[in-house]
């Protein structure tokens, strides 16, 4: 039990810190305003790996999350299973909220980062698109964060379970009973 409970952690945070740190990676290469010029009525954006980083920091939280989903039994760990414990149970909610939340900020920075042309506003003026500061790096923090909570959910998970399998058994040590007698 004990290298199976190593093995997940060790995954689950490799996982966690490709998916920040490409995420952080994406931060550092955005797209920023001052890079983007205009060009006759459309908005031209310069090269920038900031889209790959967060396509890949995205798929590194859904694969992170796929894995403590199957490692826990598909959503058993919030069913009526005698081995969770409320604690358990509400780590594992916080680790999908912060998954979910994370996957759709990578996603949407990296779709806005890769936005190409440029609208026309009702001044006439055109308006470029760019990332926010702080978004590729916040979905970085929630995949972190995701991992985080998914490892100390299994860990609570495990160890009630731990508690619950294996009761101590007091067995009597000086008794003079003939088990054939009785």
């Amino acid at each position: 039990m004990e290298s199976r409970l190593v093995g997940f952690c060790v995954l689950v945070a490799g996982l966690g810190i490709i998916s920040a740190a490409t995420g952080f990676a994406a931060e550092a290469t955005r797209v920023k305003a001052s890079d983007v010029y205009i060009e006759g009525d459309s908005c031209v954006y310069p090269g920038s790996p900031a889209l790959t980083l967060g396509i890949v920091a995205a798929v590194f939280a859904i694969v992170t999350r796929i894995y403590i989903t199957v490692t826990f039994g598909g959503s058993s760990c919030c069913r009526s299973d005698p081995n969770s414990t409320p604690v358990s149970k509400f780590l594992y909610v916080l680790s999908w909220v912060a998954s979910v939340i994370a996957v759709v900020l990578l996603l949407a920075a990296a779709g806005i980062n890769n936005e190409a042309g440029g609208q026309f506003d009702s001044f006439g003026y055109v308006t470029c698109y760019v990332v926010k500061p702080g978004i590729y790096a916040l979905g970085a923090v929630l995949a972190l964060l995701s991992a985080v909570f998914g490892i100390a959910a299994y860990v609570t998970l495990i160890s009630s379970t731990q508690e619950t399998t294996s009761p101590p058994v007091a067995f009597p040590s000086a008794t003079q009973v003939d088990l054939e007698k009785s």
